[in-house]
C-alpha cells in the first residue's frame, strides 16, 4: 500500500462507517449472531506505527493460515446481530466502491 493510499484511507473509512451506521440503524430486527463480523483491509508490510501516523482506526492483526496481515476495522453499530451484519456489509460495499481492497471477516461465536 502506497503512502498516498494510506493518507486517503481515513476519509474513506469515515464515509464507509457512516454508511454502515445508517444501514445498521435502518435494520429493524437485531436477532441473529453476527456480532464478530468486521471489515478487513489487507496491509502486507505495513507497521503499526504507520497506522498510528495516519490515524487509522482498528487493530492490525498478524497474518495467519487463513488471513493476510490486515487492518480489522471496528464495527460499533449499536447492534449485535442483523444490525451489525447490515452495517458491516454496507461498510464493505462503500469501501469497495471507493476502490479499497477489503473483505469481510466472519467469525462464528
Amino acid at each position: 500500500m502506497t503512502k498516498e493510499e494510506l493518507a486517503a484511507l481515513p476519509e474513506k473509512i469515515r464515509i464507509a462507517t457512516e454508511a454502515g451506521t445508517a444501514a445498521a440503524q435502518a435494520c429493524p430486527d437485531d436477532g441473529g449472531s453476527a456480532n464478530l463480523d468486521h471489515v478487513v483491509i489487507p496491509m502486507p508490510g505495513v507497521r503499526a506505527a504507520t497506522l498510528e501516523k495516519y490515524g487509522l482506526p482498528g487493530n492490525l492483526w498478524e497474518p495467519s493460515t487463513y488471513h493476510p496481515r490486515g487492518l480489522h476495522l471496528p464495527a460499533n453499530f449499536g447492534g449485535i446481530g442483523h444490525r451489525n451484519y447490515a452495517g458491516v456489509q454496507a461498510m464493505h460495499q462503500s469501501l469497495k466502491a471507493q476502490g479499497v481492497d477489503c473483505y469481510v471477516y466472519y467469525q462464528m461465536d
